[in-house]
């Protein structure tokens, strides 16, 4: 994946992309401001994202957060029914949806997912993996065949994820290929 490239083009639809009713992180760049001046700050943005590809680093802005708890179910007052969110530097965040296109990009172009993989692919979300199911247990069915299902619930799987044992996975993946 060598070949990442950053341009100021692409940086300017995303600035162009953003949904200006949220919130700005810690920096406080609002995301409707970064939106209506993007044709001016698209190539200083540019010449930072590439040192900062360059050098490995990020600005240490972007490195933090403001965390605040959004109420998710149940009774508020029960703290675990609030889920933490974190507000983050949305300069950062336009970095960091340039460097997800081009790693889905490599993914879809290598066919490293699986057809079963729904979930964060553009035009295969999980609704439609859900009507193809029932389709073909309809189709079953009608044909005389019993079905057993199995629910299972990954609300929190990802934070059970060791992340460390993800990377190295990943990258002995990326080894692999051709």
């Amino acid at each position: 994946m060598s070949d990442f490239n950053i341009c100021q083009e692409k940086i300017e639809e995303k600035f162009l992309q953003l949904n200006n009713a949220k919130s700005p992180g810690p920096d406080c760049h609002h995301p409707r401001v970064l939106n209506e001046n993007c044709a001016f700050i698209a190539y200083t943005l540019y010449m930072l994202y590439a040192k900062s590809f360059e050098t490995s680093v990020l600005p240490a802005d972007w490195k933090l957060a403001e965390v605040t708890a959004i109420y998710k179910k149940g009774q508020r007052a029960d703290r675990s029914n609030y889920e933490p969110v974190s507000l983050t530097s949305v300069c950062c965040k336009i970095l960091e949806s340039l460097i997800r296109d081009h790693v889905m990009s490599y993914l879809l172009h290598n066919n490293l997912l699986s057809n079963k993989q729904y979930g964060f692919i553009k035009r295969r979300s999980t609704s439609l993996q859900l009507l193809q199911m029932l389709d073909k247990w309809t189709e079953y069915l009608e044909s005389g065949g019993q079905i057993d299902v199995i629910y299972t619930d990954f609300e929190k799987a990802f934070d059970k994820v060791p992340h460390a044992r993800l990377v190295s996975d990943l990258k002995v993946l990326v080894l692999l290929r051709p």
